[in-house]
């Protein structure tokens, strides 16, 4: 993609972002979103379809930049640890999901979860095994953003473990 396209999308996302911390989603215009970007009104046109889409594209970005930098891989044998690196992750970038949540769209992180886990899956059986990880994943993120970050990543990871060998086979 041209570099110069990514940088134009980076900043427009970045913008709506910036105006999220302001005022409410619903109130926030495409030109709100081209001024606060020093862009032309017609610009954000070009590159996306609705302020949905550049949450969309900013959370892709997010994640895509995490798990390439963190080299980050899902083994069930050592789950303990990717919890731990990627509830690490999730707290660093906790404003967003914060926004998303008071803005009614935190499904947009569900929808990453599942973008990230489903593409593993190489036949049907596995892709119910990643949507149930996936989905057990986003909702212990989800249930760890209403309960305000009490806990650490690695609190999480004992409270899931400790659930999952004394009760995940049993009930």
């Amino acid at each position: 993609m041209d570099t110069r396209m990514e940088e134009t999308k980076k900043v427009i996302a970045e913008s709506l972002i910036s105006l999220m911390k302001k005022k409410k989603f619903s109130s926030i215009t495409n030109k709100n979103i081209t001024d606060k970007a020093g862009l032309s009104h017609i610009t954000i046109y070009r590159h996306f379809n609705s302020k949905d889409d550049i949450i969309k594209y900013y959370l892709n970005n997010i994640t895509n930049t995490f798990i390439k930098t963190s080299k980050i891989v899902y083994t069930p044998n050592d789950f303990s640890s990717y919890i731990i690196k990627l509830f690490t992750h999730l707290e660093k970038n906790k404003d967003i999901a914060i926004l998303l949540y008071k803005a009614n769209m935190i499904h947009y992180l569900k929808d990453e979860f599942d973008r990230i886990f489903l593409a593993k899956a190489k036949n049907c059986n596995e892709t119910y095994y990643y949507a149930f990880i996936s989905g057990g994943l986003y909702n212990l993120y989800y249930y760890w953003i209403k309960n305000n970050f009490k806990e650490t990543p690695q609190q999480l990871s004992n409270i899931f473990n400790n659930f999952y060998i004394s009760k995940g086979d049993s009930n």
